[in-house]
């Protein structure tokens, strides 16, 4: 037989390994805002329009309350990150450094219904969120509660958030690495999500070191039915967005 045929061949990459120009939790160690500059009004509509694209939930009115009408801070981190921060509120999107954007916990708590989410036990939560020198864990199959209608239409590379079972409030936003067809063929096993901005990291500590409810406790995340009030504050901004509107058209309309 030929030389080659007794060469050590690379073993195939599974998909439930983090993909090529990817990485989990950016936001796992501290990180320094090294450059800060604001974006153009092209880009902030070009953003804009990305994101209701990719985010259907996210309407105009959503994406106002959240973005506002002032200057978007576009701000450069070490860690290769890019935080887009509307006028002096905290971060709203980031760039994970690998061209994805996602929504921060803080726009999260605002329109928890923006993305598709995975729902987990609230033991799990555990073992994602970081503390002393653990950086949190990615999301295991296994951890993830399958409603009875099945987990909706799931791609490999899909943008979810995660819950806790009985909370409606996001713990996490990461990127699915596995896709229906792979939960077909081998069943909840292995890496479903690659966590990558989780409650208790550098970035929710950057954000203020808010809590949505009461569920989100020190070193877990349980079932909660209290109101957030980051959503009446949300709804109360859109709400004057409109009115802001409204009264600009009719000043045209004189």
């Amino acid at each position: 037989a030929p030389a080659e045929f007794f060469r050590k061949r690379p073993r195939p990459r599974l998909c439930s390994q983090p993909q090529p120009g990817s990485m989990s939790n950016v936001f796992k160690g501290e990180f320094k805002v090294t450059t800060q500059s604001l974006m153009g009004k092209a880009d902030v509509k070009k953003l804009r329009s990305s994101l209701q694209a990719e985010f259907p939930e996210l309407t105009k009115k959503a994406l106002d309350g959240i973005l506002g009408k002032e200057e978007v801070g576009v701000l450069k981190c070490s860690n290769g990150s890019t935080l887009y921060v509307p006028g002096d509120g905290p971060a709203a999107f980031f760039d994970d450094g690998f061209g994805g954007v996602y929504p921060t916990l803080t726009t999260l708590w605002r329109i928890p219904d923006m993305m598709p989410e995975l729902v987990t036990h609230a033991p799990v939560s555990k073992f994602l969120l970081p503390k002393d020198r653990s950086a949190g864990a990615d999301m295991m199959l296994p951890g993830v509660i399958v409603p009875p209608e099945g987990l909706g239409p799931l791609e490999l590379g899909q943008k979810r958030c995660i819950r806790v079972e009985g909370n409606k409030m996001p713990i996490a936003v990461g990127k699915m690495l596995v896709s229906a067809a792979d939960v077909k063929g081998s069943g909840m096993k292995g890496k479903g999500m690659e966590v990558k901005h989780v409650y208790h990291d550098s970035l929710w500590a950057y954000s203020g070191r808010k809590v949505p409810n009461d569920g989100f406790l020190a070193d877990q995340v349980v079932a909660s039915e209290g109101a957030p009030p980051a959503a009446a504050a949300a709804a109360a901004a859109a709400d004057e967005s409109d009115e802001e509107e409204a009264e600009e058209e009719e000043a045209e309309a004189e």
